[in-house]
């Protein structure tokens, strides 16, 4: 899970003089309870991320090749914020 989600979490932890990890727990599991939310958006994300795909074989644009930079760009930029919305745990080696 990003860390990003807990950012607001620690500003106010700090600000009250508190500890951070109760807030982020408690902020932890809304987001993980918030799960419908996420695959619908998830999927309206995937959805943009293919039509990018698709408008990439329309040749006939006489900009077609600053049209293929542009989706890259915004392909880039779905696949970031899909990952950012994704609320599993990370993995990590070890």
């Amino acid at each position: 899970m990003d860390t990003r989600w807990f950012k607001e979490d620690r500003d106010q932890a700090r600000a009250e003089g508190i500890p951070d990890k109760p807030l982020k727990e408690e902020s932890k599991k809304a987001l993980k309870n918030s799960t419908l939310f996420q695959r619908r958006l998830t999927r309206i994300l995937e959805e943009e991320y293919e039509k990018t795909l698709i408008s990439d074989e329309n040749f006939s644009n006489p900009s077609w090749e600053r049209q293929y930079v542009a989706n890259a760009s915004r392909r880039a930029t779905l696949k970031e914020i899909i990952k950012m919305i994704d609320l599993k745990e990370a993995k990590t080696n070890g």
